[in-house]
């Protein structure tokens, strides 16, 4: 309830600035102010135009160049809950190895770029299958979680640099 967009009941879907996003945005910073060593947001580059800014309130991206400049590094810092990098396919490898440790995360991208990883996907989830069947000791695996954005499949100008 805390997360509701209460106002598409008076005003219905699309009005002004509180997309769903938004509330989900407040939803993983209170996730990870309240789980700050097991919650994580990963994504190419994205996180604040998914609109999930908000975690920012609370937590940094995770910067290891080892240099940083508060003139044009914005949000970052030598540890955080947010991993960005323009990859998708690191970025869904990172989300996956996250899991495996027991941890919990989330990953965004836009719809354009998403089929640069749909076979990992399918194949995470066809080794989770198999594991579940075939190993009575293996402890359950968080799900992954996508947030899928942007609604245009093909990306002409740009879809080589997310792969």
């Amino acid at each position: 309830d805390d997360y509701e967009v209460k106002e598409v009941k008076e005003y219905g879907h699309g009005w002004g600035q509180l997309e769903a996003t938004r509330k989900l945005g407040e939803y993983t910073r209170d996730i990870i102010k309240l789980n700050p060593d097991s919650f994580r947001i990963f994504g190419p580059d994205e996180t604040a135009s998914n609109r999930l800014q908000a975690a920012y309130e609370v937590t940094k991206k995770q910067w290891d160049n080892g240099y940083l400049s508060s003139l044009v590094d914005e949000n970052m810092a030598v540890t955080g809950q947010v991993t960005e990098q323009l990859s998708e396919h690191q970025m869904e490898g990172f989300l996956e190895a996250y899991l495996l440790t027991g941890r919990h995360g989330i990953w965004s991208s836009y719809e354009s770029f998403v089929h640069v990883i749909d076979s990992m996907l399918n194949q995470h989830a066809k080794w989770l299958e198999a594991t579940v069947r075939e190993i009575p000791w293996r402890k359950p695996i968080s799900s992954m979680n996508l947030l899928v954005s942007s609604h245009v499949w093909r990306q002409d100008h740009n879809g080589f640099s997310h792969q």
